[in-house]
């Protein structure tokens, strides 16, 4: 009898184990997607501030001015009136600009930020 119920209290020992290795396991996972999640964001953002002020000092700088800028992230670039809108697929960041740019889909890498004839072109490099 007594080994008997030696047995029953580590199979109950080995199972109440087993939940609270699965629950950290459950609790990990998800801690992974929320830092994969913050992590883009992030280097969309910093991506998305770098771009738009190479963009306004080509501007002010003038005609034939040239920066070079490394993205992070995909970027969609946009305008309305006087706003660029940088878009990708989780957020999206605005900021006011002096010249007119072109609308434009930016890969992730190196792009050059042009001033030509007061149209700020964004090419890849």
């Amino acid at each position: 009898m007594m080994k008997g119920q030696l047995s029953m209290e580590y199979l109950m020992l080995f199972f109440v184990t087993l939940i609270l290795l699965s629950i950290s396991a459950f609790a990990l996972l998800e801690i992974k997607s929320y830092s994969e999640i913050l992590s883009k964001k992030i280097a969309f953002k910093y991506s998305a501030v770098s771009l738009g002020n190479a963009i306004n000092e080509i501007c002010v700088l003038g005609n034939g001015n040239s920066r070079f800028v490394l993205i992070y992230e995909e970027i969609l670039v946009e305008t309305e009136e006087d706003v660029l809108i940088l878009t990708s697929a989780d957020a999206s960041y605005k900021k006011q600009i002096f010249c007119e740019t072109e609308n434009t889909e930016i890969s992730k890498g190196g792009v050059y930020v042009e001033n030509e004839n007061g149209i700020i072109e964004i090419r890849e490099q």
